[in-house]
């Protein structure tokens, strides 16, 4: 697997956590590679896709809740559960995608419009 930063996501909104370990990707290679090869995400791990419009789910092995960030950290788009094979709608607007084990926004109460921040962590757990 390749190196990449590892963060903390935090919902300003609910002042929450919402992921505790959160892989940036922000390299041609790494976004290529994105969550290809795993089998699954424990709760609070996901990857930040930076920059991306879009997503596409060939060759996963499981379904994803992909959330779309504007400029500002503002979540403009969330799809809860994008299956394998699919291809997530392009969003404009959007400068960033967060991907988190399927149906994250429910289970962190997460909405389209909270503003998320992400801080980087060194082993970040």
């Amino acid at each position: 697997m390749w190196e990449l930063k590892t963060g903390v996501v935090y919902n300003m909104r609910t002042n929450q956590i919402i992921g505790d370990y959160v892989w940036k990707a922000d390299s041609i290679l790494s976004r290529l590679q994105g969550l290809l090869g795993h089998s699954y995400l424990k709760p609070g791990q996901g990857c930040w896709l930076v920059p991306c419009q879009q997503v596409h789910m060939i060759g996963m092995r499981f379904a994803l809740s992909v959330w779309f960030l504007d400029r500002s950290g503002i979540i403009c788009y969330i799809l809860d559960e994008l299956k394998p094979y699919k291809i997530s709608p392009r969003h404009k607007d959007a400068v960033s995608v967060l991907e988190f084990p399927a149906e994250w926004a429910k289970i962190t109460d997460t909405r389209i419009g909270d503003t998320l921040r992400w801080e980087y962590r060194l082993g970040a757990k």
